[in-house]
């Protein structure tokens, strides 16, 4: 019968050239090995080295049959790595779904200062809408996902990060950027693009807008604040958005200002209840929540009082 330390002999022969140095490569006498490689060539029927001037030479059929060894050890070494990978959490794969919004600003950072320090994982990143986020991570289509609303959900495990206050944007050379706040009354009958009415940012602007009597000039709408800001960007109306993507893109003619009173962007990041987390996804929730409080610090030192 086959036994895994003749096979373990036979290679360690191969590698190092000489039965001593694959003694000393295992650990083990010469003579020890000598007799694990006459044990193989007895299991398998094959003569597998010859004797000349003293050295042991493999056979063709040596060569032949190591071919088969080598691959059986690779995949046993690679299996080996993968465990030490998972051990050390340098390994494996990651996929992440949040909002466009932070898909191309804070998510790419966090994502590469995370992939530095594990060289083994791969991860994968999708920007989308919040509804399809959720869609995305309910049925296992992503490990984690950032999104702007808190969103009930008995599929999901919820971590609440800190809320943020909604800016006024506008592009260069509009009237409202005179002001140093912006308030509801300087939005009535202004051009203006909003969120698509399904989101809980847009119903707690409308919600405002009834408070206080004010009537802006809706001509778009979008899902998706980036696109707002690109409009706005692009010399279309104004806007009342997340300061992440007012502030953190490269706008060429977009201006922000503070909106008063408040309305707060809640933002959370979900994983799957069905399952257990992976520890991947739990560290990159726990750094990713670290660097989104510290970028919206940073943001408040950045706006007037």
């Amino acid at each position: 019968m086959l036994k895994s330390r003749q096979v373990e002999a036979f290679r360690a022969v191969i590698l190092t050239g000489s039965a001593t140095e694959a003694a000393q490569f295992l650990g083990v006498t010469q003579p020890a090995i000598s007799r694990l490689l006459s044990d193989l060539e007895y299991a398998v029927g094959l003569q597998l080295f010859e004797r000349k001037g003293g050295k042991l030479m493999p056979t063709a059929e040596a060569i032949t049959f190591y071919r088969e060894v080598e691959r059986s050890f690779v995949g046993l070494e690679r299996i080996e790595k993968a465990a030490k990978d998972i051990r050390e959490r340098r390994g494996g794969e990651l996929r992440v779904a949040a909002l466009p919004a932070l898909a191309t600003s804070l998510l790419p950072s966090v994502t590469a200062d995370f992939a530095a320090a594990r060289p083994g994982v791969d991860i994968t990143l999708y920007g989308m809408t919040s509804p399809s986020v959720l869609d995305w991570v309910i049925t296992g289509r992503c490990d984690l996902g950032i999104v702007h609303e808190r969103i009930p959900h008995s599929a999901i495990t919820t971590h609440e990060l800190p809320p943020m206050e909604a800016v006024f944007i506008a592009p260069k050379g509009h009237p409202l950027l005179e002001r140093d706040v912006v308030i509801p009354q300087d939005l009535h009958g202004r051009d203006f693009v909003g969120l698509a009415s399904s989101s809980s940012m847009r119903r707690a602007f409308d919600a405002m807008m009834v408070t206080h009597r004010c009537a802006p000039t809706i001509r778009m709408e979008s899902p998706l604040t980036m696109i707002l800001c690109s409009l706005v960007d692009a010399g279309f109306g104004c806007a009342v958005v997340d300061p992440f993507t007012a502030s953190r893109l490269p706008w060429r003619h977009l201006e922000v200002r503070p909106f008063r009173p408040a309305i707060e962007f809640e933002w959370s990041i979900i994983l799957p209840n069905f399952s257990p987390i992976s520890s991947l996804a739990g560290d990159f929730a726990a750094e990713f929540a670290g660097a989104f409080a510290k970028s919206l610090a940073e943001l408040r030192l950045l706006a007037p009082d």
